[in-house]
């Protein structure tokens, strides 16, 4: 019989008045958490009862690698006691008492999706180590004390990225004390992320902070971690990524009109060289056992990215074929890629610069990122200038500049290695290696198309404050030398004003993209400059309708149109086409103004003049001085920003296409038929010290025409 059914007996045996006690009794217990059905193809990691599948914290990958086995056995011992002290199971839900240490999942993962429920109380700070490494963000957002590490932007940030996005797309947090969850997915080095169904992270490189110099590593343990705070986990489950769905992801990550398919699949059409050595078998060219030579692409290549997909036979090798020159040895009369089973015993004592996806004899390539022979491998290769990277299923394991080789593994670089065009192809070495889904897209390409406008935000009822004169909510930083992370804390807040120190060239960039609104910024500048502009003009700027990747205008900025801040220069137009700091692609800018020319033949916005069609340059405001010059202090005669030292409103109405400039009541400049008419919005440091209090967007024709307070 049931247990039901028991429970049911029992309940007819007891006295009514009893019955309503217990009812109201059983009414005020603690709830047990409602666990969650795991979802379909996926594996539970907590069974809601206990600790099973979990362990405790030893190290991190680095120092438990350098262990030995007794050792590493000891360590573990007492990480396991310490977790068992303070991991428990309560009401279904794992809960960390802020004491000891973060917790650790038994087993080690490679490609995964991850789905967790977590909940933090006020103060609270944890995170998800993804294969054993830091993390992905949580936190309390509304807690003031971590807003100078960006908790204000949301959880789900990749805290320890510097060269790659750090801060999560939108905000997605539920208050404090509430549940959240997370979907992840970790394909190679690139992780995906929703907070509560939403984006916050989209195919974002994980940097290894165990060693800078690597990938992150290819398989490790899921962890919680401990921050010293009460923690709550529940309904934890993954699923591996096998490697055909894998290779399919990355294959989706670089999807893009311009590749083109340079092997069909059946016969050797656009092909040519030892092509007796080879043949075709489902849908891959594979080198004939115990033959080898070299076939390539009739086609010619300069700069291009290539991706394919090869597999390898215990000890098998080969190489790709790049800019060669359609005689001879690959390595000597163009670039070679070795494509090698860099783990077979045979191949123990190889120079590093021969194992696989190393520039033949020049560049050796990282280890480790293979996948099992007999399993289909994915491989990407940018090539450009002298620049040649490589990504081995989702991992960056090369990224070199040829320019700066000295030397080869037997003396002198080969001229080879200098070609800038040539064949593509494969260079066989007896070995039935493998390839198919053989695709390049030529660099740089027709110019890059900016997204639909739908995208971007417009203020409807009310101002969109921008900055919320208390932190820097909504914004991540962008800097020349540093990219992704602000190390001399350039941008912060102060007094309710954001405090721009100057120490370098970059920007605040909005999370968001903006179109048709009317903007209002108040700043002034501070006594600070320097660097190469110690002693010259205090310079800065507002750069709207920006696109593109980040430093896709002078690895700096992005593409935009600027609103000039600069000493006797506020107002200024200046058109900024870019280009793709990785492929070269241009990122087109343009619009059209009514323009003259000066005394010195500069542009100068005069209204009623003939429109003129720039794609670059600056266009003065009207009263720009003509004696302008670019030292510190600088007033012209018809200056209409505010002294040093005073509050200068400078105002931006972007109505589609219509851009206007506005400084301190005055137009300064305008602009018809921008292109793109919409985008994010940067807010520049260039080396002089300036304070915002204002930075908002009202809706066009509702800007409040309050006067300017000193």
């Amino acid at each position: 019989m049931s247990q039901w059914n028991e429970l049911m007996k029992l309940i007819h045996r007891v006295p009514s008045t009893t019955l309503v006690m217990l009812i109201a009794l059983l009414a005020f217990q603690p709830q047990t958490a409602t666990y969650a059905a795991t979802p379909d193809g996926f594996t539970s990691l907590f069974n809601g009862v206990d600790l099973s599948g979990w362990k405790g914290l030893v190290g991190n990958p680095k120092t438990r690698a350098a262990m030995s086995d007794e050792e590493l056995s000891a360590a573990q011992q007492e990480a396991d006691k310490i977790m068992r002290a303070h991991w428990s199971v309560v009401d279904g839900v794992l809960q960390f008492d802020g004491k000891g240490k973060s917790l650790c999942t038994e087993q080690e993962y490679g490609d995964f999706e991850l789905y967790v429920d977590w909940k933090i109380l006020k103060g609270g700070d944890s995170g998800i180590y993804l294969r054993g490494s830091p993390q992905v963000q949580i936190w309390d957002t509304e807690f003031e004390n971590y807003f100078r590490h960006g908790a204000e932007n949301g959880s789900g940030a990749l805290w320890n990225n510097k060269r790659n996005p750090r801060f999560p797309l939108v905000k997605a947090d539920k208050p404090v004390g509430q549940w959240n969850t997370f979907y992840i997915r970790m394909v190679g080095e690139r992780v995906t992320i929703r907070l509560n169904g939403q984006l916050v992270a989209e195919n974002v490189v994980m940097e290894n902070l165990w060693e800078r110099d690597l990938p992150i590593y290819p398989r490790g343990q899921i962890e919680l971690q401990n921050h010293g705070n009460t923690l709550y986990f529940r309904d934890i489950a993954i699923r591996e990524i096998p490697t055909d769905e894998a290779n399919a992801i990355l294959t989706a990550m670089s999807d893009d009109d311009s590749f083109e398919r340079v092997f069909n699949g059946s016969d050797f059409t656009g092909w040519s060289g030892d092509l007796d050595n080879y043949e075709i078998a489902n849908d891959a060219i594979v080198c004939k056992q115990g033959k080898g030579g070299t076939i390539f692409t009739e086609k010619q290549y300069e700069d291009f990215i290539a991706k394919l997909e090869f597999k390898l036979p215990p000890a098998g090798n080969n190489g790709l074929a790049i800019r060669y020159s359609g005689k001879g040895n690959v390595s000597a009369n163009g670039i070679e890629l070795q494509v090698l089973d860099s783990e077979a015993a045979r191949y123990a004592n190889l120079d590093a610069r021969q194992y696989h996806g190393s520039v033949y004899g020049l560049v050796p390539a990282h280890r480790g990122y293979l996948r099992p022979t007999g399993e289909w491998n994915f491989q990407q290769v940018t090539v450009r200038g002298s620049m040649i990277k490589v990504e081995l299923n989702g991992y960056t394991i090369l990224d070199a500049d040829l320019a700066e080789v000295k030397e080869s593994k037997s003396g002198a670089v080969p001229e080879g290695a200098r070609r800038r065009g040539g064949h593509f192809g494969f260079a066989g070495h007896q070995d039935p290696v493998a390839f198919r889904n053989v695709e390049i897209r030529e660099l740089p390409g027709e110019p890059a198309e900016p997204p639909s406008r739908d995208v971007a935000v417009s203020p409807a009822d009310g101002p969109i404050e921008l900055f919320n004169g208390r932190n820097l909510e909504g914004f991540y930083t962008w800097m020349r030398d540093t990219e992704y992370a602000d190390p001399n804390k350039v941008f912060t807040v102060s007094d309710g004003m954001i405090h721009i120190s100057g120490n370098g060239y970059g920007a605040l960039i909005t999370n968001q993209s903006y179109r048709d609104y009317h903007l209002i910024v108040e700043f002034k500048w501070g006594e600070k400059t320097w660097g190469d502009r110690e002693d010259r003009a205090r310079d800065s700027g507002i750069l709207v309708h920006a696109w593109g990747p980040d430093g896709g205008f002078g690895n700096t900025w992005m593409a935009a149109i600027e609103a000039q801040i600069i000493e006797g220069g506020v107002g200024d137009i200046l058109v900024l086409t870019g280009a793709d700091p990785v492929t070269g692609q241009v990122l087109p800018v343009s619009l059209s103004a009514e323009i003259a020319k000066d005394r010195d033949g500069e542009k100068v916005w005069k209204r009623g003049a003939d429109r003129m069609t720039l794609s670059s340059g600056r266009i003065n405001w009207f009263g720009r001085d003509e004696d302008w010059a670019d030292k510190i202090d600088f007033r012209g005669k018809q200056d209409v920003e505010s002294r040093f030292g005073e509050w200068t409103r400078l105002e931006v109405i972007a109505d589609g296409g219509h851009l206007l400039y506005i400084v301190n009541g005055v137009v300064v400049n305008e602009a018809f038929e921008a292109k793109p008419d919409f985008g994010k919005l940067l807010l520049q440091t260039e080396q002089a010290e300036m304070f915002v209090r204002r930075y908002e967007l009202w809706p066009l024709g509702k800007a409040p025409a309050d006067e300017l307070e000193q």
